[in-house]
């Protein structure tokens, strides 16, 4: 699939205010986008823009029309190549209510879907998903679609899904897992997407969990697949063990079997199986073996639960304890700020979840001229952690007014650590 991507946001976003400037700049470039590559196979998509913005409805539908006649009118197999359309910013919204197809019948309908997007981004505090409720509603999202185009006879692709943030890992299995079997249920053809390195790692180049790759693709083949809750089990060191238990969402599987590595392991003595095979019941005897004796905090094993079908569900034993900071408080100039403000940090086996931010003389959000409702920052534009250390980004530094608390959130939940700002001139 081939697009015009972000000139959507740089250029064509002026189609607003220079209709004709705008569609004329478009037409020249797909005219030799189109001549270029007219002689390719069917395999070869166009897709005309994406996630357009800058115009009202009748704009974008108007582009769409013009776009695909100057792709039709270069001949070659371009006169029969799939073309892929789609409403204002690829919004599904807007595909359902503002979007009206050319009249050709070799194109294929597009939207985008990010939602609940403070869950997929990791904003506002939300990291986890999964309710019933929120299932449904995912479900009453995309069934409209198929009422609309697909019954039509339209074909849809849905451009992008996925999560962006450091979801935790069992409600991210869950959401793409959920996600791709109701697209299909539907009959539409979901791309899953990677901003970059949220799902497969560029430089290591391995994915970030291969279980979540492994989920998409029995989906996304019509097999159903079992999820386990929870897929990071952490220990708290120096803690007395004790037998754990682990709830599996079986989806009309049977578990055949659980693995360290290659050994199995053994049930009644490592294990338990209970409850029509849904509840595992790991046995403290079992756990210390895994753990042996090390008191250094990390992952200190991975079990693989394996089913008759669909994807395997690999969980990380967790050894952890409090995270240490090299120092909670710091002191900022509002005159010379430069660049992030790097938190150096030993986690000792808890991963970042989210952080709150306040404003210690009000009580109130340090970002409230950009939201309001809440004291919770936004995962990436306004923290990260990279290679063991904490960070605020330079944006959250540069609205703090005067002495402000940071609360990082951690895994396992219930589990923070405390950042004092001081401000000055």
């Amino acid at each position: 699939m081939l697009n015009i991507h972000h000139d959507s946001w740089l250029w064509i976003s002026r189609m607003g205010n220079s209709q004709q400037e705008t569609l004329d700049k478009l037409g020249k470039v797909w005219k030799q986008i189109a001549e270029r590559f007219k002689n390719k196979s069917e395999r070869l998509l166009f897709e005309i823009v994406n996630e357009p913005t800058g115009m009202n409805a009748y704009q974008m539908n108007l582009l769409n029309r013009e776009m695909l006649n100057i792709i039709r009118s270069t001949g070659g197999n371009n006169s029969q190549r799939l073309v892929i359309v789609g409403g204002l910013e690829d919004n599904k919204d807007e595909l359902l209510h503002s979007f009206e197809p050319p009249d050709d019948d070799r194109i294929v309908l597009t939207y985008h879907y990010y939602s609940p997007w403070d869950y997929v981004s990791n904003w506002w505090g939300r990291t986890t998903w999964g309710s019933a409720a929120e299932i449904s509603e995912m479900e009453e999202d995309i069934k409209p679609v198929y009422e609309k185009f697909v019954r039509e006879g339209y074909p849809v692709i849905i451009g992008e899904y996925g999560t962006l943030g450091a979801n935790e890992n069992h409600s991210k299995r869950l959401y793409h897992d959920t996600f791709v079997r109701l697209a299909h249920k539907y009959q539409m053809v979901p791309m899953w997407w990677d901003n970059g390195n949220d799902q497969f790692d560029r430089t290591e180049r391995q994915w970030r969990d291969p279980v979540v790759k492994e989920i998409v693709i029995q989906a996304g083949r019509g097999v159903p697949n079992a999820i386990i809750k929870p897929a990071d089990l952490f220990i708290k060191k120096g803690q007395n063990l004790s037998d754990q238990t682990v709830d599996i969402q079986l989806n009309g599987n049977v578990l055949t079997g659980i693995y360290q590595k290659y050994e199995p392991l053994k049930e009644g003595s490592d294990y338990t199986v209970d409850n029509a095979g849904k509840t595992v019941s790991i046995k403290e005897s079992c756990l210390a073996k895994l753990l042996n004796g090390s008191g250094q905090p990390g992952v200190k094993a991975q079990l693989t639960f394996t089913f008759h079908k669909g994807a395997s569900q690999v969980m990380d034993i967790i050894l952890y304890d409090d995270p240490k900071l090299e120092k909670s408080e710091f002191t900022v100039s509002q005159s010379a700020i430069s660049g992030d403000l790097k938190i150096p940090a030993s986690l000792n086996g808890t991963k970042l979840a989210t952080v709150k931010g306040v404003v210690d003389s009000t009580g109130r959000p340090v970002l409230e001229e950009v939201w309001s409702w809440t004291p919770y920052l936004n995962y990436d534009e306004d923290f990260y952690e990279k290679d063991g250390d904490l960070y605020l980004r330079e944006r959250v530094l540069k609205y703090l007014k005067s002495d402000s608390t940071f609360t990082f959130e951690l895994w396992p939940k219930g589990v923070e650590t405390v950042v004092k700002v001081k401000v000055t001139p």
